[in-house]
């Protein structure tokens, strides 16, 4: 696990940067073992190591193949690095180091740009072709590595990490409004998308080749989870036993490959089936006791996770270290966090992800495995089942939609939300309810699916920003939100695969990858995802083509094929979540740091009216959640601008 960066000219001879250690500074967090440069003709290639696979000298990067046609620079892991290798071998490869990274620049050697097909892992990286003049840039299939890059007619620019890329700039972009209004929809800002002009993220599962000979290309896609169940190659089961059985020895399977390391592997704990899981099948498999971590908060409250990770990982016999969180300490470290998450993501849980890393930091651990992509996998949201059913039921009944005109009335939408969640009413009533509310917004374009409208934070933004934006903003389209989720309607039968995949695309990618990414990697931690191994989802997707489980309930299956692996105790435990005093925690940070509004870039930028600050710091956050939620999100958005783009 490391950090990359590097620069490309277009042309021979063209003058642009020359690349030092300095440049490598703001990514040292991510390497703080080892740095390299590689400087020849038209190419500038930077690393940072974090030694996780061959702490040797043979793991150094950037690194060139032996006949030095090729160089790359490469941050992640292919976990299948030794399988890889033994197949290269019998191609007559040779090799000599023990590194994922020599693995990796032999199978694009010998397999072109379709080596990352074969590549089970997480990986962004980029590789240098010298004969062919040609940069290669890849990215893993759920995003779990970040790649940031700008280009013009001169040069191509990337970078792990913002802070990293901005230095290397000519001048400093401006914020995208556009982009500002996603994030202030989402709470993050959705890929391939940034908030400063000009500069993206290759998109999860892309790549990009660009050529001296022509140097305009687009990113091009090798992987879709919509898509990706074609390429399981095993026999799918459609009984319920068989259906079990083969969940559950695939998730055996990616904890094992995610095990692969040559430091020790520890566990992020929480008192849920996600992290509970991991924790039971990587200590079967693990020689000692491992290491867990879980978070909590003081007096205990009652979202408190702390005894039940506790009791788990006593009962499969690990070491357990607790951290308890403070509101003060949250307020406090808030500057510091959102110069740790490089984007602007307003999860309220950050703090506590943020915190697990760092204390395995303290205890001398280097690799981490968490739950994360398990409720993305198994159905783990309930609004996101409520959407696969609403759209279904929208294609299988079209005659719904006449009830639209009485359900748009002020009076029903807000009569329906409120029964849609409304936790006494019967389930059926609740989706019901739900389908009447979505049938009666007419925000979400025609030709899209219905999705984000489920999700209560992201309409809310639509009556708030009303009342505050500037005039940078006032010429958006309406529908400017609803952009990312733009990959248009289905047969009904092709809905839950497209529902799942609009939730990677966004939330699971831009959320929750990456905040994991950025909080770990602050500190020296890898963070590995076995629910994102990509074998694992594509087994998945098969059985749900096969045999479609949207509609049994959160993580039915997952739930029913870890019988035997966690105590019943812990699979019958309702969904909880990461439940941080969040009012306390938001409420702090706008007393503390919203005064910056006043003179600060949105306001410049006509992001956001200076006439209006004072309603978004006394009455917006009055308004309960959604106020207050709303004013949390500029205010952090300043502090980002601060802390990573001008800092």
């Amino acid at each position: 696990m490391c950090g990359i960066i590097g620069l490309v000219s277009s042309a021979p001879g063209s003058s642009h940067k020359r690349l030092d250690d300095a440049d490598l500074v703001p990514l040292a967090h991510r390497g703080p073992d080892a740095r390299g440069i590689f400087a020849s003709g038209q190419v500038q290639l930077g690393h940072v190591r974090l030694s996780i696979i061959d702490l040797s000298e043979g793991g150094r990067q950037p690194k060139s193949s032996s006949d030095g046609r090729y160089v790359v620079t490469f941050n992640g892991e292919i976990y299948n690095y030794l399988e890889l290798r033994a197949e290269l071998e019998a191609l007559g490869e040779q090799f000599y180091s023990q590194s994922d990274t020599e693995v990796l620049l032999v199978a694009y050697k010998v397999w072109g740009a379709d080596c990352v097909c074969r590549f089970r892992g997480m990986f962004a990286f980029a590789l240098w072709d010298e004969v062919e003049k040609t940069i290669f840039l890849a990215r893993d299939r759920c995003g779990e590595k970040p790649l940031f890059y700008y280009r013009d007619e001169k040069q191509l620019v990337f970078a792990s990490e913002i802070k990293a890329l901005v230095p290397l700039l000519d001048t400093r972009p401006a914020l995208d409004p556009a982009v500002v209004d996603m994030y202030l929809h989402y709470q993050f800002v959705p890929e391939p998308y940034t908030l400063l002009s000009g500069v993206y993220k290759l998109p999860a599962a892309h790549t990009l080749i660009l050529s001296s000979a022509d140097w305009q290309a687009a990113p091009k896609p090798y992987w879709n989870v919509e898509t990706c169940a074609s390429q399981f190659n095993e026999k799918v089961p459609t009984d319920t036993a068989g259906i079990l059985a083969s969940i559950k020895n695939g998730l055996e399977d990616a904890v094992k490959m995610t095990l692969r390391a040559d430091v020790p592997v520890a566990v992020a704990l929480s008192g849920g089936i996600d992290s509970g899981v991991i924790a039971a099948m990587a200590q079967k498999q693990y020689p000692e006791p491992m290491h867990a971590f879980c978070v909590g908060y003081p007096g205990r409250p009652h979202y408190d996770e702390r005894e039940q990770a506790r009791a788990l990982a006593e009962t499969l016999g690990m070491i357990v270290h607790e951290v308890e969180l403070p509101v003060e300490s949250f307020v406090n470290f808030f500057p510091e966090l959102v110069r740790i998450m490089d984007e602007p993501i307003a999860d309220p849980a950050a703090f506590g992800h943020y915190s697990v890393p760092k204390a395995a930091a303290e205890n001398g651990i280097k690799v981490l495995l968490t739950g994360i992509g398990g409720d993305e996998i198994f159905w783990g949201y309930n609004w996101v089942t409520q959407t696969a059913s609403t759209n279904q039921l929208l294609v299988q009944r079209p005659s719904l939609a006449t009830l639209s005109v009485w359900a748009g009335s002020p009076v029903a939408q807000r009569r329906l939300s409120q029964l849609a969640s409304h936790p006494r009413m019967p389930g059926s009533m609740r989706r019901w309810a739900g389908l009447l509310r979505d049938l009666g917004d007419a925000r979400t374009p025609k030709d899209q699916l219905r999705f984000y409208m489920a999700e209560s934070n992201f309409p809310a933004a639509f009556d708030f920003k009303q009342t505050v934006y500037g005039d940078a903003m006032k010429a958006l389209p309406a529908d400017n939100p609803f952009r990312p989720t733009e990959i248009g309607l289905r047969r009904a039968e092709e809905i839950p695969a497209a529902i799942i995949r609009m939730l990677f695309d966004t939330w699971m990618v831009s959320n929750a990858v990456t905040l994991g990414d950025r909080v770990s990697m602050s500190v020296g931690v890898e963070s590995r995802l076995p629910f994102l191994d990509v074998e694992l989802i594509e087994r998945v997707m098969a059985l749900r083509e096969k045999t479609p489980d949207h509609k049994l309930g959160q993580k039915t299956w997952l739930r029913a094929a870890l019988k035997g692996v966690l105590p019943d105790e812990v699979l019958s435990r309702p969904k909880a979540g990461f439940q941080p005093p969040v009012h306390d925690w938001l409420s702090g940070v706008v007393k503390a740091y919203g005064e910056s509004l006043r003179d600060g870039e949105l306001v410049k930028e006509g992001i956001i009216s200076a006439a209006k600050v004072d309603r978004i710091l006394a009455d917006m956050v009055k308004q309960g959640w959604p106020g207050l939620f709303f004013a949390y999100k500029l205010v952090l958005l300043e502090m980002w601008f601060r802390k990573v783009v001008a800092g």
